[in-house]
């Protein structure tokens, strides 16, 4: 499902700080989705994301790779919060409202000095 297949009705993504999120990822395990191109992935990410490019994003393999009865957040990231939002969007549009756009994306992971690395 790409961008022109969805009609997108305006909804309010929820989002976290880095900070946050880290927070959350050290007494839980998260899901948390780097929705930038393959080449910015392996020049830096947050060290518990997994690649997912938006324009290859497929919201009903991302919902099915989920656990149906948690309900569990999916968090999405990208460079600065623009493409995560709108992965959020989609992930939304198809009917799994439980997204969290992670405020600032990478560039405010790294600068926060949170864990990251780099690399396929």
């Amino acid at each position: 499902m790409n961008r022109d297949q969805i009609k997108m009705t305006p909804r309010i993504v929820n989002t976290i700080s880095c900070a946050e999120l880290h927070q959350a990822s050290l007494t839980a395990p998260i899901k948390l989705i780097d929705v930038r191109t393959p080449e910015e992935f392996h020049e830096i990410r947050a060290t518990t994301a997994r690649n997912m490019p938006l324009d290859t994003l497929d919201p009903a393999a991302v919902i099915k790779s989920c656990s149906s009865s948690s309900g569990e957040p999916i968090y999405f990231i990208c460079a600065v919060g623009a493409r995560s939002a709108w992965a959020c969007e989609l992930m939304m549009a198809a009917g799994y409202n439980n997204v969290v756009n992670v405020e600032g994306g990478t560039h405010a992971w790294h600068a926060a000095g949170l864990p990251t690395k780099s690399g396929p």
